[in-house]
């Protein structure tokens, strides 16, 4: 009878430390989860730049890049009308006037965009602050010339093909 009491009590005593070690392990677990999504979030903040401009003109650029990927002409036009009111480097007002005008032919608007982005690329770079941008790169763009372009997504969401051909490209460079 002692041994049967002293074999349950034991059995009891394991099973309670056992218990207690899984709860250990949940918490550590846990407190390793919420460390890492620290982490991730801080790399998920919101777009921002050194200064109100840019990020203005960074908001532009990403509200008609997403116009042309829809094949939405008008829309890449009047988006491209404000950056004329908007834009003070002449270079840049220039880009977004032949947006503008060529409202009846996406395929221009389309290359103008990719000049815009080259122009554009080096400030994105210089004065992020906060947030991703996905330098992405198409090489079929313009006959297999090749292109690239700048979104918030990873995901390819392809500009200057549109619905064509929407995933075609790849993630060159996250600038951060």
């Amino acid at each position: 009878m002692k041994r049967t009491i002293l074999c349950i009590s034991l059995l009891a005593l394991s099973l309670t430390a056992c218990k207690n070690d899984a709860k250990s392990n949940e918490e550590a677990t846990s407190k390793e989860k919420t460390e890492q999504t620290k982490e991730e979030n801080t790399e998920d903040l919101p777009l921002a730049f050194n200064s109100e401009r840019e990020y203005q003109t960074a908001r532009l650029y990403l509200d008609l890049k997403d116009k042309l990927v829809k094949g939405d002409s008008y829309g890449a036009k009047k988006i491209a009308e404000i950056m004329v009111e908007k834009f003070n480097d002449s270079d840049m007002k220039s880009l977004a006037q032949e947006i503008a005008k060529n409202e009846e032919n996406i395929e221009d608007q389309r290359s103008s965009f990719f000049k815009l982005s080259e122009v554009l690329g080096e400030t994105f770079t210089a004065n992020i602050t906060g947030g991703k941008l996905y330098k992405q790169y198409c090489p079929m763009a313009f006959n297999g010339d090749g292109a690239f372009w700048f979104s918030t997504e990873e995901e390819i969401m392809n500009p200057y093909f549109g619905d064509r051909m929407l995933h075609c490209g790849k993630v060159e460079e996250i600038i951060k």
